[in-house]
């Protein structure tokens, strides 16, 4: 099976792009009308600086699907899929990616242009989208169905370090000083797992302080495959650029003692930072962390920054078993199960000095399980 990528656009995506959109490219349609007028790099390269986004799907080194909307006034501006790849939920999956996007930006309905000649496309299809006329003209248009969301959304570039990742925020209170809660793939957790009405309901019912939640973003799947395997110029980025950036963004933070968490490899990278920069990260939440990468190693990096004095919280699912497994895109090689790499972490952590919990809950390698663990993770990790 050909494996598909999926992400948000950058830059360098934008004459790929140019291509497939053309005229004479090889994509289709499914929403919307693109002008001749639109399809040049200066006018894509516009929107993407003035409220829209873009999302892009890839299979064998080329593009194959695309899709951008405006923030500024909830719309899905265009969708396109190469003809070949119709038929395989490209459409849906980008939707999806397009969709959180939008109503993370607080609008409680978001919309389309449909031509009037066009059939509506099968993932428009169900009681979620409705036909809507204005003006004679044809629209369709979308309710959330979840708790309307408000994010900022910064594009942040590390002035030494040169990553750029998006960083979405929502601001804790304006009128005293609290701690930062640092989320690693981001789009995981806001997008996927849908963590911020949960988050929000722990600060109401006073489980957890109000805290600011910053998500910060990944490129794509080889991007989390070389940033989160304890790469320390990335550490650098979020420990030494990231943090004191976002300290700046929001002056009431509180200078240290905060807490990051990350799930899979983000969760192995979120400990890993923990260790290297613990007075800024003192708390950590990794959750089903990919521990088993280079677990032999694991003892030295922590041994390396040891006495070790912060908090850690270490979940893995019970049946997280498989061994001797490839993880695409790029054939990470897991030799032990995520269980023993989990183990052997949570006892070199409490060996060396830290205080751990360790979360053995019933379920697989899945957003269902992190996201109930939260309700007592949490309230734990932020207990003066």
């Amino acid at each position: 099976m050909q494996q598909i990528a999926y992400r948000q656009i950058i830059e360098s995506d934008i004459p790929e792009v140019i291509e497939f959109l053309a005229p004479s490219g090889s994509s289709s349609r499914s929403v919307g009308k693109i002008p001749a007028s639109e399809v040049d790099p200066d006018s894509v390269l516009t929107r993407l600086q003035s409220g829209h986004s873009a999302w892009v799907a890839w299979a064998n080194g080329g593009l194959i699907g695309f899709s951008m909307a405006n923030r500024t006034n909830g719309e899905v501006w265009a969708m396109a899929i190469a003809p070949e790849w119709e038929g395989n939920d490209i459409d849906r999956e980008l939707m999806r990616q397009t969709e959180a996007w939008l109503f993370s930006h607080g609008w409680a309905e978001i919309w389309a242009a449909m031509p009037p000649e066009e059939n509506a496309p099968c993932f428009w299809n169900g009681p979620a989208w409705q036909d809507w006329e204005r003006e004679r003209d044809r629209y369709i248009k979308k309710a959330d169905v979840q708790s309307v969301l408000r994010l900022e959304e910064r594009a942040f570039t590390g002035p030494t370090t040169g990553y750029q990742r998006l960083v979405r925020l929502q601001r804790g209170p304006s009128d005293r000083i609290h701690r930062l809660c640092m989320l690693l793939d981001g789009e995981a957790y806001w997008r996927d797992m849908q963590v911020v009405p949960v988050l929000n309901d722990l600060v109401s019912r006073g489980r957890i302080p109000e805290m600011t939640f910053a998500f910060v973003g990944h490129v794509s799947g080889a991007a989390r495959h070389e940033d989160y395997t304890c790469n320390h110029r990335y550490a650098q980025f979020i420990g030494e650029e990231v943090a004191p950036w976002l300290k700046d963004q929001v002056p009431n933070l509180q200078h240290q003692d905060h807490l990051i968490m990350g799930l899979s490899l983000s969760g192995l990278m979120a400990v890993y930072v923990t260790l290297h920069y613990a007075q800024t990260f003192s708390r950590c939440l990794s959750q089903s962390g990919s521990h088993w990468w280079k677990h032999e190693s694991f003892a030295q990096v922590a041994s390396a920054v040891a006495p070790i004095t912060s908090r850690f919280w270490l979940s893995v699912g019970d049946q997280e078993t498989q061994v001797n497994v490839k993880h695409p895109p790029t054939d990470l090689l897991q030799v032990i199960s995520q269980i023993e790499g989990v183990e052997k972490a949570v006892q070199i952590l409490g060996e060396m000095g830290g205080t751990v919990h360790y979360h053995k809950y019933t379920g697989n390698h899945s957003v269902k399980p992190w996201r109930e663990e939260l309700e007592q993770a949490l309230p734990w990790l932020t207990d003066n």
